[in-house]
């Protein structure tokens, strides 16, 4: 197997790992401004957990850390709707996946402070 064939079937791997339904995780941006725009929230939240699946696996096998706006996007949504236990564990997940190499900080990490601030203020 030459080099151009072992680089064909890695990065075939990484897209067909990063895919929900056969498209790249990506390929979803609009299709999640557009359910949060519509204020169709519990829509959002099921397709942006597989598209944090996606990346997550994708992360797995490519090496490369995760991509961060699905997370941020789920943690919005779920401040909206006061879940906020469901924002921490959101960001804490985030937290513990592999950055995307030279990231600059994020800001889950901002968020997830004041998340837990209000979570603590709620108890």
């Amino acid at each position: 197997m030459d080099f151009i064939e072992k680089y064909n079937e890695k990065e075939m791997a990484r897209v067909e790992a990063g895919s929900v339904n056969g498209i790249h995780f990506t390929r979803y941006i609009e299709n999640v401004k557009q359910l949060k725009k519509e204020k169709n929230h519990v829509e959002a939240i099921s397709l942006l957990h597989k598209l944090v699946d996606a990346t997550e696996k994708e992360s797995s096998v490519s090496g490369c850390g995760v991509a961060p706006w699905y997370y941020e996007q789920l943690a919005i949504i779920y401040r909206k709707e006061k879940l906020i236990t469901k924002e921490i564990e959101i960001l804490e997940r985030h937290e513990q996946q592999n950055k995307a190499f030279r990231a600059k900080p994020s800001k889950i990490q901002s968020r997830l402070v004041k998340a837990r601030e209000i979570y603590a203020k709620q108890t």
